[in-house]
């Protein structure tokens, strides 16, 4: 039997379930809750359509009329989860932003392990990468270019923060997000027989020139200081992009854009 969702409205900040949701924007809540928030009408419409189970949906009560904000309402109540009316005021505490969106979902967190098949992928390693606008942007950049599988690997910034859930623009649903150390990684890649493809600026080849047969995985380090010696040392290619300006190195989101679309001028189908 389907059990359908309340549907209610909540006025006051000192009210527990907005503190609940309040709470959401600390890893440590996340993490114990197992959810997160992600916000807009277009956004949590894409989680819905991907089966991300709903907990809460929070909207605007002064855009009830909407009739995009009504849908995603109905199919909300419809899986069985609260939707619940809200003023501008308790969203702009929710989603920390002076301008928020009309619509805050609070979703189930999402967790896979390694593929089994990797047969024509390319996949991405992310090697304690502690920015989560990077992260966000990479993951949109993944969807963008039609990888699914992100590996993070070491102390990476948590995919799941408020901050790397909006620079992925919904590709976070899209996404199939993988935590994993490096031991147990590089025993897969071993397994697998998969290409390991490392940035680094010792001994590499510029990234034109690189074998970008798939499978493979490109793996991309740390803002400041790339990549482990030891991830390093297990890599099949070594690759970097020329610098010929005075900077001496790229945005670490720019960077793993230009050598994905990069792989794909390689691999045209």
């Amino acid at each position: 039997m389907v059990v359908s969702g309340k549907q209610y409205e909540i006025s006051s900040l000192t009210n527990n379930k907005v503190k609940l949701i309040n709470s959401l924007y600390h890893r440590k809540y996340r993490k114990d809750l197992n959810l997160f928030v992600a916000e807009g009408v277009r956004i949590c419409k894409e989680a819905l359509e991907n089966n991300w189970d709903i907990k809460y949906l929070l909207f605007n009560k002064e855009n009830k009329d909407n009739l995009a904000i009504n849908n995603l309402v109905n199919e909300t109540t419809l899986l069985g989860a609260d939707t619940i009316a809200v003023s501008s005021k308790i969203l702009s505490k929710l989603s920390h932003k002076d301008n928020p969106q009309n619509v805050l979902g609070v979703f189930l967190q999402k967790w896979h392990r390694l593929p089994n098949c990797v047969d024509n992928k390319c996949i991405v390693a992310l090697e304690n990468v502690r920015d989560p606008g990077n992260l966000g942007t990479i993951l949109r950049t993944m969807d963008g270019m039609g990888a699914s599988d992100c590996v993070l690997l070491s102390k990476c910034t948590d995919p799941f923060s408020y901050e790397a859930v909006r620079a992925s623009m919904g590709a976070i649903f899209n996404i199939n997000i993988i935590v994993s150390n490096l031991e147990q990684f590089l025993k897969w890649k071993s397994d697998k027989n998969i290409s390991l493809i490392g940035t680094s600026l010792k001994k590499a080849c510029n990234y034109t020139k690189a074998n970008w047969k798939t499978p493979f995985v490109l793996a991309m380090g740390n803002e400041q200081n790339g990549l482990s010696d030891e991830f390093i040392n297990n890599c099949d290619q070594l690759i970097k992009i020329p610098m010929l300006g005075k900077s001496d190195s790229l945005n670490l989101a720019v960077s793993t854009g230009i050598l994905l679309y990069e792989s794909i001028r390689k691999n045209p189908n």
